[in-house]
């Protein structure tokens, strides 16, 4: 019989009466002997007095729960199922890592349709980074989804190493995969976004477009934007989230959180937006959906397909639109039209790695409001309000 433990032990906490004082938590668990026979462990871990909830006891007893699994004398065979199910509990959603819930999502998509089904019932201690590299260049994805599940398998493995399960390197740190897209994205000129505006129906689908035209904010930004957010009078964006699927998202970086310069043009066209919808008060949503009584913004993906999409082909385009390329074709028009890049780093609240252009070079805002004077033009006139 093996004189190693065979599984990944979690134990249980549970709350004890006694005779005198107080009730008193007790973490058990089991351990297999060199026989192979299973014995059971418990240990004393405080009283209630000391640890109120049992959710205080849980977390007290994590660091001697590391230490029956990882100890030295022991070989923990945790599979990979095991360890998700620990990342989870432990980290996945811990207020403090402060993941955005469009991301703990991600984690359980990617580990849900890929990762677990291959690799759920293999011991951590057998992935290995050849394999998982094999394993990614077999699947039928984008390289940047491929990347991300590579960055999720990392995670874990981190995650074990911090709470001392696992004492190896990081295997999938070794592990090749390029994020690198399979095609650039379409560019817009001006007069493509002029065409495309010209030829979509809704004004607020119509609006929603000349946004994310002329600031580069992301699909999430737009749809998250409340009036509140805006200050149309000195022309900035405050941004505050992103909304993803049915869920409002915290902003990844500092650098997509800062305050944004908003073109004039772009604010008059807004105010006479916020003069027209039926959601005008500050703390409704910019883009706030009819059929949802103003509960809910529109879905980005289907005023795409249903209006933004038709629209490209009427004007006679056969470029790939998607809410991406506008935010990308502003970008490449500032660039064209000779601006800093720095201006346009910070314009696009792209986070730059680059200790020295991010300290030393400062994009200000009258650069900031020039670049943008480039897309005017391509605002929408909104019909006469009827009364």
């Amino acid at each position: 019989m093996p004189s190693v433990r065979d599984s990944y032990q979690e134990g249980h906490v549970e709350r004890a009466s006694r005779a005198k004082g107080p009730d008193h938590w007790i973490f058990r668990w089991w351990e297999r002997s060199a026989d192979g026979r299973r014995i059971h462990r418990s240990k004393l871990i405080g009283t209630v007095d000391e640890m109120p909830t049992m959710a205080d006891a849980r977390r007290a007893v994590e660091s001697f729960r590391a230490t029956v699994n990882a100890g030295a004398q022991k070989t923990v065979r945790m599979t990979v199922r095991e360890a998700w199910e620990h990342f989870q509990k432990n980290e996945l959603n811990d207020p403090d890592v402060g993941r955005s819930p469009s991301t703990i999502q991600s984690y359980h998509d990617y580990f849900r349709a890929h990762i677990l089904p291959k690799w759920a019932n293999v011991a951590i201690d057998d992935v290995k980074a050849v394999a998982v590299e094999q394993w990614l260049r077999s699947l039928d994805l984008a390289p940047g989804s491929k990347a991300k599940i590579r960055n999720d398998l990392s995670a874990l493995f981190s995650h074990l190493i911090r709470h001392e399960l696992y004492t190896r390197l990081n295997p999938i740190a070794s592990v090749r995969q390029s994020a690198q897209r399979l095609r650039d994205p379409d560019i817009l000129t001006l007069d493509e976004i002029r065409r495309i505006l010209a030829n979509i129906g809704p004004v607020p689908i119509r609006v929603m477009v000349a946004v994310a035209a002329a600031s580069g904010l992301r699909r999430s930004e737009v749809r998250g934007l409340k009036w509140a957010d805006l200050d149309l009078d000195k022309g900035w964006f405050r941004l505050e989230r992103g909304l993803v699927r049915e869920g409002v998202t915290r902003l990844k970086t500092r650098a997509s959180r800062k305050p944004m310069e908003m073109h004039p043009a772009l604010a008059e066209l807004l105010r006479a937006w916020r003069k027209q919808t039926p959601y005008s008060r500050d703390q409704d949503w910019v883009f706030a959906s009819e059929y949802t009584r103003g509960e809910r913004p529109y879905w980005p993906d289907t005023a795409m397909k249903s209006h933004v999409r038709p629209a490209a082909v009427k004007a006679g385009l056969t470029k790939r639109v998607t809410w991406h390329v506008f935010r990308h074709s502003l970008g490449t028009l500032m660039n064209d039209n000779g601006e800093n890049l720095k201006t346009i780093q910070e314009l696009l609240r792209h986070a730059n790695s680059r200790i020295t252009a991010d300290v030393y070079l400062q994009g200000d805002t009258q650069a900031k409001r020039v670049a943008l004077s480039h897309i005017t033009g391509i605002f929408p006139t909104l019909p006469a309000q009827t009364s």
